[in-house]
């Protein structure tokens, strides 16, 4: 991958993760410098930015006990949930549901 553009997915996924909490969870996220940056490139190698997008969507609403930053959206433990509610076909439904009720264009890019 062009590193200038991975550099681009991770800002633009920071981007997207902090417009998404301030929309979905009516707060701001908690970012550590430095770290996130390197948490977004490895899920950026494992998953494409858009089903990052769709994981962040489904953590800010579907988690609110959690602290609303990337890295306990990225812990092992959340991505072993997501994997799991991925497979049920409820999953769907409910981020589409999601994705209507924040009224947010979370497909506008920047």
């Amino acid at each position: 991958m062009n590193p200038r553009k991975q550099k681009n997915d991770i800002k633009a996924f920071i981007d997207f993760f902090h417009d998404a909490c301030l929309k979905i969870r009516k707060e701001k996220p908690k970012f550590a410098r430095g770290k996130d940056g390197k948490l977004a490139k490895y899920a950026l190698a494992k998953f494409s930015r858009v089903q990052l997008e769709m994981l962040a969507v489904w953590f800010l609403a579907k988690k609110p006990k959690l602290a609303p930053s990337m890295g306990a959206m990225l812990s092992s433990n959340v991505l072993l949930e997501l994997e799991r509610e991925i497979k049920k076909p409820s999953f769907w439904k409910d981020l589409d549901s999601i994705l209507e009720s924040s009224k947010y264009d979370f497909t506008k890019r920047k």
